[in-house]
């Protein structure tokens, strides 16, 4: 099986103080998800914050249901959904619902969170985030039977509910749970309970994507699953642009989407500081990320795919074309431009 190509992540972010609307940044992220579908991308896939100054996303399944509504083939993805924020059987209803509207297209990934802040916003102790999520998992899938189920957990507890309509897909089975995370513990709960990891640090050294794996994998066996049943997810940013130095069109924009994670860190968007945007490490930026010519970003991705593209399991490698403040044609180019030059290049084509 080769590797799929999915776009994301999309994000949803305006800087503070831009003229850019938010409904014109979500009418532009509609128009590149279907502009994703027509030139041949596999999934379109989304990612969640709460109270960011920037306007991050918060809420992931309305706008997958807004990409059902502007697409037909590609997978949707939320890469990741932090489970403890929200109500196990809300949950469920509202996947259903996004997985019905794209007849059967949705792939829930799932994690933990992190940020204390959003952990205080919605008065969830940061203790409680794992057994939350593992509890989670098991009621979604109690939940997508459709039958009338009771549930005696830590966190949650429920005595013969029901969640209807429940999803419908061919072949049946049901809406892929996958988990994301670094952290061992994490790559070891997501071969132990989902249907696939989220790997969401970027690639790297392919070594070390095959030590997650191996982590991974041997997870699943020691709970006696299939691990060659189970996806894998990668996430990536990239940038390719022929029209000069890929790197000056896209520094900002990229400087943003990493800078942000930094400026939590530092306390940003909390009561009595607001938005932070320390600057990057310009030179480790580039290093780290593929952003060059077609050429020069398939020569950074390709031993990813000749290492997993012949696994036999589902694999998706996410690539980010979009990022804030990025104009839309800017971000439409790059995004035909890796259709057309790196995804053949990537598939043997």
């Amino acid at each position: 099986m080769t590797v799929r190509i999915g776009l994301g992540l999309f994000t949803g972010q305006v800087a503070p103080g831009s003229d850019r609307t938010f409904t014109r940044e979500y009418e532009e992220t509609l128009d590149l998800v279907r502009l994703a579908e027509t030139v041949g991308f596999d999934s379109a896939w989304v990612s969640e914050h709460h109270g960011a100054g920037d306007g991050y996303f918060p809420s992931l399944l309305p706008v997958l249901a807004a990409f059902a509504a502007a697409t037909d083939r590609i997978q949707l993805g939320t890469g990741v959904l932090l489970t403890p924020f929200h109500h196990p059987l809300r949950l469920a209803e509202d996947a259903a619902a996004v997985d019905l509207l794209s007849g059967g297209r949705l792939i829930l990934g799932l994690g933990l969170g992190w940020r204390e802040e959003e952990f205080r916003t919605f008065d969830v102790p940061v203790s409680h985030r794992v057994r939350r999520t593992e509890e989670t998992i098991e009621v979604l899938r109690r939940a997508w039977t459709g039958e009338r189920f009771s549930f005696q957990g830590r966190a949650y507890s429920y005595d013969r509910v029901q969640v209807t309509p429940a999803p419908e897909r061919q072949g049946g089975g049901s809406i892929p749970i996958y988990l994301g995370g670094m952290a061992e513990p994490a790559v070891r709960r997501a071969g132990r309970l989902a249907d696939g990891w989220i790997r969401t640090r970027g690639i790297g050294d392919v070594a070390d994507v095959r030590k997650g794996v191996a982590e991974f994998e041997d997870a699943a066996r020691q709970a006696g699953r299939d691990p060659s049943a189970l996806g894998f997810a990668q996430r990536q940013n990239v940038f390719v642009s022929e029209d000069g130095d890929a790197w000056e069109v896209v520094r900002d924009g990229m400087a943003h989407a990493v800078g942000v994670y930094a400026g939590w860190d530092q306390g940003g968007d909390t009561p009595g500081q607001g938005f932070v945007l320390p600057p990057v490490d310009e030179e480790a930026v580039r290093t780290a990320e593929p952003i060059g010519t077609a050429h020069q970003v398939a020569q950074r991705l390709r031993p990813f795919v000749e290492a997993f593209g012949g696994s036999g399991r589902d694999v998706d490698l996410i690539v980010r074309l979009h990022y804030p403040g990025l104009a839309f044609e800017t971000s439409a180019r790059a995004v035909e431009t890796f259709a057309s030059r790196v995804m053949p290049a990537l598939r043997g084509s």
